[in-house]
């Protein structure tokens, strides 16, 4: 690319330092030593408890958000999913209810979510409890100071703050790394300034998968080749020099 000085170095996987790869799927895998949850689920009688030290919350998943907790109730059938809100001392707040919950996402200071309900994405901001549907695909993020960032792919717009970004290629996903807001598409990754996006790599096949791990930017370039599948596993800190620390080859479909 025109605007990038690509450099690529080759790095053994057995380095010691070097604990992320690919599993067997083509995903990165981080190798660490699993923690204890912090809370349990429970299902009686039908009925999902979230059981957090000595507090009793609702639902089948569960969020710790700087000012309390927040749970929710996700499973596939003809009663409608919710969402609840408790304060610290856990007392509930708020109850919300919807048809469906899809990639229930929470901002990191828990002032803002938003879920996918099948048709829109509803965003709620959690200090007033004000709703916004929009007109949206399933991508969308949290990023900056928990300004949602998401994809209307009626026409084609990234929305972001008081911007509209035409795209034509769809985003697998937005990252925000070092300050800055990246989006993911099949065949490139850019970096989003204002009402523009920037090339900052281009992929060999096509996006498979991203991550940032201790302040570097992994992700896996797949491709594709007949009836086999290889998958490449890249990171970098600048976008300039990008390091290829694993390889899966040669994948039978």
């Amino acid at each position: 690319m025109k605007s990038v000085i690509f450099s690529l170095f080759l790095i053994l996987t057995s380095l010691s330092g070097i604990s992320q790869k690919l599993n067997k799927l083509g995903k990165i895998d981080l190798d660490v030593i699993p923690s204890m949850p912090d809370h349990r689920i429970e299902k009686n009688d039908g009925v999902y408890k979230v059981i957090k030290d000595s507090f009793v919350f609702e639902g089948n998943t569960y969020y710790s958000v700087p000012d309390g907790f927040i749970t929710s109730l996700e499973i596939v059938d003809d009663k409608k999913d919710y969402i609840k809100h408790y304060s610290s001392d856990g007392k509930l707040i708020a109850t919300i209810l919807t048809d469906r919950i899809i990639n229930l996402k929470i901002s990191e200071s828990g002032n803002n979510m938003a879920f996918y309900n099948t048709e829109n994405i509803i965003h709620i901001n959690m200090s007033n409890y004000k709703i916004d549907t929009l007109k949206g695909s399933f991508v969308y993020s949290f990023v900056g100071n928990g300004e949602l960032i998401y994809y209307n792919s009626e026409d084609k717009h990234i929305c972001y703050k008081e911007n509209r970004i035409f795209s034509d290629e769809y985003p697998n996903q937005f990252i925000e790394y070092k300050g800055k807001v990246f989006v993911v598409t099949k065949q490139r990754i850019y970096e989003l300034k204002g009402n523009s996006l920037f090339p900052v790599h281009e992929f060999k096949g096509s996006f498979f998968d991203a991550k940032i791990i201790d302040d570097e930017f992994y992700f896996v370039d797949k491709l594709e080749k007949r009836k086999t599948e290889s998958f490449t596993l890249y990171k970098t800190s600048d976008f300039v020099r990008i390091l290829m620390i694993d390889k899966l080859d040669e994948l039978n479909r």
